[in-house]
Formats: C-alpha cells, structure tokens, sequence
C-alpha cells in the first residue's frame, strides 16, 4: 500500500538500485553507491525474513508474528533507505540543474562577451579603413603636388634656356659688331 502511494518508491522497488546506478553517474562523493549497497543488504534481509515460518510449535507453514514483524521491520528499513536515495537523487537533480543554469549563463555571458568583442573589431577595421583612405587621399594629393612642380620646374629650365641662347646670342652679335 506504502509503494502505490509513493510510485517513484514502487518504481525502485520494482526495477532494482542496480538499474539506477547504471544509468545515474555517480559524483565521487556521492553517498548513492553506498545507500544502494545498503538498500540490497535489507533487501537480502527481506528476503531472509519473509522466508522464516517459526510457527508455534512448527506444526504449521504460516509464519509467526514474530516472523510478520521481521517482515515488516524489513520492509520499514527499505522504504526508509528509498526515501534517502530519492533525497540524494533529488539533491543531485537540483545539482544539475544549478549547474546547467550555470553553464548556461557563462554560455551567455560568453555570447555577448563575443558579440562585443566583434563589434570592437569591426569598428577597429572600420577605422583603419578609414586611415587607408585618408591616406590614399594625402598620397594622391603629395603626387598631384609634385607632378605640379616638376612642370613649374620644367617651365623654368626652358625659360632658362630660352634666356641663355638668347645672352649667347647677343653675346655673338655684339661681337660681330
């Protein structure tokens, strides 16, 4: 009657601490190996128990009352062992789940850490792209600047020219005058 109004004890009860301690992983401090070595020795106990008929004067097959209390003191000792292991079970449900709750805030934090650091990057290339441009502009400036004087200078040295053939040509005329 206990287990019908406890399932997850029925459930224990029926499939055995052995299938829960395959399918949970067990931390390294985690008393669930050693209450479910517990739980198996009151079960064995249970079983020897429910196995004795000490009737009175061992005439007939029915169990003493003496036997019925073994019996039930079995059965206590287990439901009271099922109900540590849900303890623990349930502690460490809430475990994982504060831990995954964890894990999942960092996993934000790391988003928006990555996020942030994205947009910083791309404001960083934005910015040296801007200086390439800026500099490209300065550098087509600086050559507009220089092929400007070199064509001054180019006026120049044909006006010197000009004037050095014409002193050497009034140089020869006066003199062949």
């Amino acid at each position: 009657m206990f287990f019908l109004r406890r399932p997850s004890l029925l459930l224990l009860a029926l499939l055995g601490p052995a299938a829960f301690a395959q399918n949970l992983p067990a931390a390294p401090d985690s008393p669930l190996p050693r209450l479910l070595a517990e739980r198996r020795e009151l079960t064995q106990q249970y079983a020897a128990a429910s196995a004795q008929r000490h009737s009175l004067f061992g005439l007939s097959n029915k169990p003493s009352k003496k036997d019925l209390q073994d019996v039930v003191d079995a059965l206590q000792g287990i439901v009271n062992k099922d109900e540590q292991i849900v303890a623990v079970l349930n502690q460490t449900t809430q475990r994982a789940q504060t831990t995954a709750s964890t894990l999942q805030n960092t996993g934000r934090d790391d988003r928006n850490l990555t996020s942030q650091r994205l947009g910083e990057l791309q404001n960083e290339l934005q910015n040296q792209q801007e200086r390439l441009r800026q500099a490209a502009e300065k550098q087509r400036g600086l050559a507009a600047e220089l092929q400007e004087a070199q064509q001054g200078r180019t006026g120049r040295d044909i006006a010197l020219a000009a004037l050095a053939v014409a002193c050497v040509g009034l140089f020869f005329w006066r003199r062949k005058r």
